[in-house]
């Protein structure tokens, strides 16, 4: 079966995409994950990595938009055998693309791939995101250590439409334990994400690593993606919550 995994953040830049390429290419299983870029402000993978914006989430939602679609037509496969489904680098055919995908849910259950990590960028109350965070198997919080950011979390959470079907709280960045954190957010904040200039710069295919889960990055993301492939998904949702018309 393939997870779906929700990765987002609330705002300044934590680094989800570096994140969620990262846990698509460590989750275990023999075949490659798929890291889907469904950010409505646009996508970073076709400038880090050169690649072109089709296939990808607008011809997916092309597709979907004439009736069906097979996500596996949609994706690029980078070297190292990740594959992609690169949103546009422009917000507005973007935002529309996300949109539609919340209205007419996508079927994985033809897909060879372990997970899809839906990188949804940051996920403002007002955003179409929250339809397909609201339907996936697990969603994951990167968060700063920024007294702002903690902040935003804490009230986000607090929320009764914060999406939190299997939420983890991730801290991106910095060192030492997150006790004082899970103290303030809770028992969501899973656990740390060092920051790891080598493998950010390989990830955005800036330059080689010998051994990549070694570093430091994929190590904590690998145990992350252990433990989600370990829990089991709840039930889905019986209906799609529409984002209220409020803005952060």
């Amino acid at each position: 079966m393939t997870r779906t995994v929700a990765l987002f953040s609330l705002g300044g830049s934590p680094g989800v995409t570096s994140v969620g390429m990262a846990l698509a290419g460590v989750w275990p299983g023999e075949e490659p994950g798929v890291l889907m870029e469904a950010d409505p402000a646009g996508g970073a993978l076709s400038v880090w990595r050169r690649v072109p914006t089709e296939p990808g989430l607008t011809s997916l939602a092309a597709a979907l938009r004439r009736g069906s679609a097979d996500l596996e037509e949609h994706t690029q496969t980078l070297p190292g055998g990740l594959r992609v489904c690169p949103a546009p680098v422009t917000g507005e055919p973007a935002d529309g693309a996300v949109r539609l995908l919340g209205r007419q849910p996508l079927s994985f259950s033809t897909m060879a791939a372990p997970v899809v990590v839906l990188d949804l960028g940051r996920l403002t109350t007002s955003s179409p995101a929250h339809a397909l965070a609201a339907r996936a198997d697990h969603t994951v919080l990167v968060v700063s250590e920024g007294l702002t950011e903690l902040r935003r979390a804490r009230e986000h959470l607090l929320s009764p439409t914060f999406p939190g079907r299997d939420l983890r709280v991730v801290v991106s960045g910095g060192r030492g334990g997150v006790g004082e954190i899970a103290d303030a957010l809770g028992p969501a904040v899973w656990g740390r994400v060092p920051a790891d200039d080598r493998s950010a710069r390989f990830l955005r295919g800036e330059g080689d690593l010998a051994r990549p889960r070694r570093r430091p990055l994929f190590k904590a993301v690998g145990a992350l993606a252990t433990e989600l492939d370990a829990t089991e998904p709840e039930r889905p949702l019986p209906s799609v919550p529409q984002a209220p018309e409020v803005t952060v």
